[in-house]
């Protein structure tokens, strides 16, 4: 039972009884909790249209926008970081690693693309966050 309840015109709403937005179809601003729909959200390009609020987008939305048709060619997909350096603090960061290709299907923090941008041909290095919060590793300054 949550700490505080509401009294408005008798009616009392405990934390326990209040319901969450379904997974799925609804998105829900962080910052000023309006809920729209998540097409309705992804054709504003993920900005809230109330609060003007970004919500971070992953490589592969972030290409989808840049190059024309969200159409590109990765440039080196399955290349993996390795521990040289042998690191660690609470886990391994071989451990890290391989946690973090199984959450996102990325192999490093960094995605390369080549393709076209309003017809000119480009090649566009896009960091994800969701990979280990875009840590650097070999990879990313190999690519």
């Amino acid at each position: 039972m949550g700490w505080f309840k509401r009294n408005t015109e008798g009616i009392t709403t405990s934390s326990a009884e209040k319901k969450e937005i379904p997974e799925g179809a609804w998105y829900q601003c962080p910052s000023c909790k309006t809920v729209v729909s998540k097409q309705d959200h992804a054709n504003n390009f993920w900005v809230c249209g109330m609060c003007d609020h970004h919500e971070r987008i992953g490589s592969e939305a972030y290409f989808g926008l840049l190059f024309d048709e969200g159409k590109c060619r990765e440039i080196a997909p399955k290349l993996s970081s390795t521990d040289p350096l042998e690191f660690s603090d609470t886990k391994a960061y071989t451990v890290r690693l391989e946690a973090a290709q199984k959450k996102t299907g990325l192999t490093d923090a960094i995605r390369v693309g080549s393709g076209t941008m309003n017809g000119q041909p480009v090649v566009i290095a896009c960091m994800d966050f969701s990979f280990i919060g875009g840590s650097m590793g070999s990879v990313v300054g190999e690519k």
